[in-house]
């Protein structure tokens, strides 16, 4: 019933990582509401498997994807309480968590992260159209997803979503030895392999969001952390570039929802969640409304 994961980092460049924790067990508790399937057998995505929880029932579900190096209890004070909402799925990505490592050593890019998540769709054939929430990288990610397969997608929300222009913009601005003391806490050099594929892959290339756009006509809500940490090496300086880069996004995005939350950095889902819950109803909502048969 409860998933059993080892903690990791996550990173949203420039943002510091998370402690490391050789973590005991984390039991993540459902309550009656929803039943739960924690799937420790795995589900074959193309010759490794996938550790995958599903919640709750109803359409169209919910799939949650993860920062970097992030396992699925990233979503432990949400997932639960959408769950009485609807169906939820949330997974770990190949070599994290309980999954299997994905194939090969290459980095692996966003557009290999939502092919993975397409496959593991595909497998534990649960219906689509989705609503894809995703944090951090896994923001970047199900952008990708939405643009690949836009008739897979149901609705969006965005939370804190990395954007590769950040570091360079924040390099430029930055005096290099308040730079140098970030580069130092935010090294790579010693991340597990699984999570530097992807934090190599997601470095690889800063491409623009916007190569992502259009996205489908669906319901999106995009939150942005606008709380600032004077203590952490260039971070407030951070959060206003990050702040302006989200601007530039829903300023392309028609009918976009852009909510800011002044009590969060980065991990909303764990400072404020509450805001995603919600963001994800709303979704949720607009996407049945759109979806209802007219009346007579």
């Amino acid at each position: 019933m409860t998933p059993v994961n080892a903690a990791t980092m996550n990173v949203f460049p420039p943002c510091h990582f998370k402690s490391v924790v050789l973590v005991a067990l984390l039991v993540v508790s459902f309550g009656n509401a929803a039943s739960a399937v924690d799937d420790t057998k795995g589900i074959d995505v193309g010759g490794y498997k996938l550790h995958v929880m599903v919640a709750g029932s109803g359409s169209p579900a919910v799939v949650f994807e993860n920062g970097l190096g992030e396992p699925l209890d990233t979503w432990k004070n949400v997932q639960p309480e959408v769950a009485k909402l609807t169906t939820t799925i949330s997974y770990d990505r190949g070599g994290l968590g309980q999954s299997d490592p994905a194939p090969g050593t290459a980095p692996r890019s966003r557009q290999d992260l939502a092919d993975e998540l397409h496959r593991l769709l595909q497998a534990i054939k649960i219906p689509g159209p989705y609503i894809l929430v995703g944090h951090s990288l896994g923001g970047a990610v199900v952008e990708v997803f939405a643009h690949t397969y836009p008739q897979e997608v149901a609705g969006l929300v965005l939370v804190d979503p990395e954007d590769s222009r950040l570091i360079e913009l924040l390099k430029a601005k930055l005096q290099p030895d308040v730079w140098a003391a970030r580069e130092k806490i935010l090294s790579s050099d010693k991340l597990p392999p699984p999570i530097k594929r992807e934090f190599d892959g997601m470095m690889s290339k800063q491409e623009s969001p916007e190569s992502v756009l259009p996205f489908p006509a669906v319901p999106v809500v995009l939150l942005t952390g606008t709380q600032k940490n004077p203590d952490f090496p260039g971070n407030p300086v951070e959060q206003d570039l990050k702040l302006d880069l989200h601007n530039q996004l829903a300023a392309k995005v028609p009918g976009i929802e852009h909510v800011l939350v002044p009590n969060s950095r980065h991990y909303i889902q764990d400072d404020a969640p509450q805001q995603v819950i919600r963001a994800v109803g709303r979704v949720l909502l607009k996407s049945r409304a759109k979806n209802m048969p007219p009346q007579n």
